[in-house]
């Protein structure tokens, strides 16, 4: 099965990388995720994936913990489309939030 790879740059610090698997046009695998420039290494701040056989996104802290959210939604493509509106839409929000979170 292909895999397909893309990077969309959403400002000069920030990306988002999508990859998906699909066989005949269905959706078999994903991982879509907000990554920000942080002293110059790419730190991911939210992921959407299908690691464990189930559609869900990752809220990550800068302790090193996450946050696991079940989608709820079985239609792999559907969850995809969701994963890559939710971050096109609410990266800055998801920026603010880790970044407010760094112990200093």
């Amino acid at each position: 099965m292909p895999k397909k790879t893309y990077i969309f740059m959403l400002s000069d610090k920030d990306r988002k990388r999508h990859e998906h698997i699909a066989e005949k046009g269905k959706v078999m695998g994903f991982v879509v995720q907000y990554e920000t420039l942080l002293d110059n290494l790419w730190t991911p701040i939210v992921r959407y994936d299908t690691a464990h056989g189930y559609a869900h996104k990752d809220i990550m802290n800068p302790d090193g913990g996450k946050d696991k959210v079940f989608l709820g939604i079985a239609d792999l493509s559907d969850s995809l489309t969701m994963a890559d509106q939710d971050i096109n839409e609410n990266w800055e929000r998801y920026k603010i939030r880790y970044l407010g979170r760094i112990k200093k």
